[in-house]
């Protein structure tokens, strides 16, 4: 099993890939392991995180945005993106053109 770091209101966060257990933690950028052992009710997995290769580039063009709610990413495929209709597997490119309408200028 392996978590998915991704993006939400501004912070990388993972989900705990076990099935049935809805827990989530916040990362450290470049965080290695997931450990659903430090949460209340935790079911007590380990699990290496999987990064996206240009992380830096995807945080970098989010940062740019003024409102913190409009800071998120997913992986492609991500479940929570699916379930939710949400852009999933967006370049840090698509997120920069995505950005002018969050009040982001002069990215294009």
């Amino acid at each position: 099993m392996i978590a998915r770091a991704y993006v939400n209101h501004g912070r990388w966060v993972a989900g705990c890939p076990r099935e049935f257990c809805t827990n989530a933690l916040e990362l450290q950028p470049r965080q290695a392991r997931f450990s659903c052992t430090t949460v209340p009710d935790g079911c007590g997995l380990d699990a290496p995180i999987e990064w996206p290769p240009d992380a830096d580039d995807i945080w970098a063009a989010l940062m740019r945005r003024p409102v913190p709610a409009t800071r998120n990413w997913f992986p492609t495929g991500h479940e929570l993106a699916v379930r939710a209709g949400c852009p999933h597997g967006q370049t840090a490119a698509d997120l920069l053109a995505e950005g002018e309408m969050y009040g982001v200028r002069g990215v294009r």
